[in-house]
């Protein structure tokens, strides 16, 4: 995939600005991070930014000299929201961040637990017990994770045995908050 507009913002509030005046005049932007530095963009900093705007993350890629780019671009009608994406929606619009454009493409559909996982979950008493005891933010994202790989028969059931076998163990695992930024917004 080749790279024809790229951006090195070195700030998320660089970032920003460069959406509120760009958004509408591009179908994709590629963003320029540097690995490893310690004072650039991550990448949880251009997924929010770019949900703010309607726009997602897809590929990313490396570019040599210790730099990968992010390629972002406006989200389709038919583009899959993760509940990941959504809580970090509801926390952008908490702290003020999100624009009309950003609210226009955000689905009104609540997530739900399919039969056949809850049922998978209830089968085992200590599995479902530990399941209603982790953080509902929690269980949300690691269901929808599993329930997302339906058409992928042999997938779907490694993510939901390996979440059962965990749950049984009492084990969150997963960078499932932002590294603590959707606990407390």
């Amino acid at each position: 995939m080749e790279i024809k507009t790229s951006i090195t913002p070195p700030t998320r509030t660089q970032l920003y600005a460069w959406f509120q005046e760009n958004h509408h005049l591009h179908r994709e932007v590629w963003v320029v991070m540097d690995r490893g530095a310690e004072h650039t963009l991550t990448y949880v900093d251009i997924v929010e930014v770019a949900l703010c705007f309607g726009w997602i993350d897809s590929t990313k890629k490396s570019i040599g000299e210790g730099q990968t780019a992010q390629r972002l671009s406006p989200r389709t009608s038919k583009s899959r929201w993760t509940e990941l994406n959504r809580e970090r929606v509801r926390r952008l619009e908490t702290l003020g961040e999100m624009t009309e454009w950003g609210r226009a493409v955000v689905p009104t559909i609540e997530f739900q637990i399919d039969a056949d996982v809850l049922q998978a979950l209830q089968a085992d008493a200590v599995v479902y017990q530990n399941f209603m005891a982790f953080p509902e933010l929690y269980r949300r994202i690691r269901i929808d994770n599993i329930q997302s790989y339906r058409r992928d028969d042999a997938l779907f059931v490694r993510r939901l045995e390996k979440f059962i076998e965990k749950t049984r163990r009492n084990e969150c695992y997963g960078d499932w908050h932002d590294k603590g930024r959707l606990l407390d917004y």
